[in-house]
């Protein structure tokens, strides 16, 4: 239950609540049908989804770079929760101007969700590097776990108050209410959490430079990090491309919308689920039978064709997508060095992001290739394919890593 949470524990996870909001109605649900429908009604099928995919990479591009450099300095400053702040009033402030923007031009709209979808990225960043400082090893699981379900439980509440705004015509105030929602609820981690001390180890740049030899020098945690890169390419790119594949197919707003308050609402028991289960056959098997669900998602998503199908997958999706999330980062978690843990995840959120950028550049590339966006569909399929592969050969560890150790 989430009384078993302490008071820190229950602030880092209401974190999950504020920023789904973004995730759901911005990234998924509401704002991409709308962008690709404007797109399609200017310059035709399947432009938008195309421009679509663009904004996704581009959205996540900038934090490919920026993501280690912040971790390192977010390490040697002790400056994660300031850092979450000013990124958290970044991205906020854009919802607050999406709205306006989507009225004018779906070009401009795109423009300024690339730069709310960049500080999103990056704040997650500094938020994951407060898990290791919440919660003790045998916690972790659990911990991650809540956040994800409050998160999908926050994100489907924000979709429904949304969604009713815009029904009743007023399209701005949809998306300021997700920049008012994520920048309030981020309150409870910024003064429930206490920031970890800094690191000593010097500079910024030296910092980066030892924690990459670090990583290197932990084989298990860089193989993870590469099968969660082609695994996680995979559940990026449903995320971001759903709605919008859903709304090129013309299937209409209102079963795009319902279809994934479902996936949410569905979420929320199931990813709590899937700790529990965690506790008795450890992270790797749970992650890679989600793996395989998403595979068999895939190619039913490449007949695809009618409403009550897009409902079905979606509460499939429901089912494996926040375990698989939580369950990753948690497994992380317990590679990381103590001292470590935000350059750590940074490249871990790097990974993420790489994702981000490639996973929705190649359902693009290959929706424009073969003028269908099933082409897009069907290289989705591969990412997951190879992440299980490869993730099938790391070995989980059973304890946190001591900064002297390294994982054989």
């Amino acid at each position: 239950m989430v009384l078993h949470l302490t008071r820190a524990q229950l602030a880092w996870c209401l974190y999950d609540w504020a920023n789904s909001a973004f995730v759901l109605v911005c990234m998924t649900a509401l704002l991409p049908p709308l962008l690709v429908a404007a797109a399609n009604g200017e310059l035709g099928s399947p432009a938008g989804t195309v421009a679509w995919g663009w904004f996704s990479t581009a959205g996540l591009a900038a934090s490919v770079a920026v993501s280690p450099l912040l971790g390192a300095w977010a390490d040697t400053r002790a400056a994660r929760l300031p850092a979450l702040a000013a990124l958290v009033l970044v991205g906020a402030g854009c919802c607050l101007v999406l709205g306006l923007c989507l009225e004018e031009s779906w070009l401009l709209a795109g423009l300024v969700y690339v730069l709310a979808a960049t500080a999103f990225s990056l704040a997650n960043v500094v938020y994951d590097a407060l898990l290791p400082g919440v919660a003790a090893p045998h916690e972790l699981h659990r911990v991650s776990s809540w956040a994800y379900s409050l998160g999908y439980l926050g994100g489907g509440i924000a979709l429904v108050l949304a969604l009713l705004l815009y029904r009743l015509g007023w399209v701005w105030g949809s998306f300021a209410l997700v920049g008012a929602w994520w920048a309030c609820f981020s309150w409870p981690v910024l003064r429930g959490v206490s920031e970890p001390p800094p690191n000593p180890r010097g500079a910024v740049w030296r910092t980066l430079a030892e924690s990459w030899k670090a990583i290197r020098l932990h084989p298990q945690a860089f193989r993870f990090l590469v099968a969660y890169w082609l695994y996680n390419d995979g559940i990026g790119t449903v995320i971001k491309m759903a709605g919008a594949y859903a709304g090129d197919l013309g299937i209409p707003l209102v079963h795009v919308v319902g279809a994934l308050l479902l996936a949410q609402w569905v979420g929320v028991p199931a990813t709590l689920a899937f700790a529990g289960a965690a506790r008795r056959w450890g992270a790797k098997p749970l992650i890679l039978f989600a793996l395989g669900v998403y595979l068999g998602v895939g190619f039913w998503g490449l007949r695809l064709s009618q409403p009550w199908e897009f409902w079905a997958l979606a509460g499939i999706v429901g089912l494996v997508q926040g375990g698989a999330q939580a369950l990753s980062r948690s497994f992380f978690a317990r590679f990381v060095p103590l001292g470590s843990e935000a350059t750590f995840f940074a490249f871990f959120d790097v990974s993420a992001r790489l994702a981000g950028v490639l996973g929705p550049a190649f359902f693009a590339l290959a929706t424009q290739a073969y003028a269908t966006s099933r082409a897009g569909v069907a290289v989705t399929a591969v990412f997951f394919l190879a992440g299980g592969v490869l993730l099938a050969t790391v070995k989980e560890p059973r304890f946190a890593v001591d900064p002297s150790e390294s994982t054989p």
